[in-house]
C-alpha cells in the first residue's frame, strides 16, 4: 500500500481546496449572468430620465420669453407716447424715450435666456438670433430717421418690427407723394415690401 507523506497530504489538500475554490467561483460567474430578469436593474432609471428629458424640449416657452422675441408693439409705444405728448417735438422725444425703454426691457429679457443654463438650445439660438436683429434695427431706426429729416422734414421716429416698419412723420403738410417718397426710402432700406410699410403724419 503507498503511502503518503505529510508533505504528500498537504499538498492534495491544497489541491482539493484550490479544486473546490474554482468550482465555487465558476458558480458563482453563472449565477451572475445577465437573464431576462435581472437585466433590467438600471433600466427604468434611465427611461425615466429619458422621458424627463424629452418632456423638457416640448414644454412651451414661458410668456415672458415668447414676449422677449415678440418684442414691443407699436401701438402701445404710440399710445403711451400719446399721453404724454399729442404733438409737436414733444411728442417725439416721448416716442423715442418710450421706444428705447420697452427695447431695452426686451434686451435685458433676451439676455436672460442666454445667460439662463436652463434655456434651451433651440430656445437660447432663438435669443441669440433675436438680440442680433435688434441691434441691426435700432441702428437702421436711427439712419431712417436721420435721411427723413435730410429731406425737409422737421422729425421723424420709425420703429422696425418682424412683420411691419412704422413712420411718423412731422410736418406742416403730408400728402401722397411724401408718402410714397418716404414708404419707398424706407422699403429699399429695410428690405420690407412696401405694403408692410404705415405712416403716420404728425404736426
Amino acid at each position: 500500500m503507498l503511502k503518503i507523506g505529510e508533505k504528500g497530504r498537504v499538498i492534495i489538500a491544497l489541491m482539493l481546496t484550490f479544486g473546490v475554490l474554482a468550482y465555487l467561483v465558476q458558480g458563482d460567474r453563472q449565477g451572475t449572468k445577465p437573464t431576462g430578469v435581472d437585466l433590467p436593474l438600471e433600466r427604468p432609471v434611465q427611461q425615466a430620465s429619458q422621458a424627463d428629458t424629452s418632456g423638457a424640449t416640448k414644454v412651451a416657452a414661458p410668456i415672458k420669453d415668447q414676449a422677449a422675441v415678440a418684442g414691443p408693439k407699436a401701438e402701445d409705444i404710440l399710445k403711451e407716447a400719446s399721453s404724454k405728448a399729442e404733438g409737436g417735438a414733444a411728442f417725439f422725444i416721448e416716442y423715442r424715450l418710450e421706444r428705447d425703454r420697452q427695447r431695452s426691457q426686451q434686451i435685458a429679457l433676451l439676455k436672460q435666456i442666454i445667460d439662463n443654463p436652463n434655456s434651451g438650445g433651440e430656445g437660447k439660438q432663438e435669443a441669440q438670433k433675436r438680440l442680433v436683429e435688434l441691434t441691426q434695427q435700432m441702428d437702421l431706426e436711427m439712419q431712417l430717421e436721420k435721411l427723413i429729416v435730410a429731406k425737409g422734414y422737421k422729425d421723424a421716429a420709425v420703429f422696425i418690427q418682424p412683420n411691419a416698419v412704422n413712420v411718423i412723420v412731422m410736418a406742416d403738410k403730408f400728402g401722397d407723394e411724401d408718402a410714397n417718397k418716404i414708404g419707398d426710402l424706407v422699403s429699399r432700406s429695410t428690405g420690407r415690401p412696401r405694403e408692410q410699410v404705415s405712416m403716420i403724419h404728425k404736426k
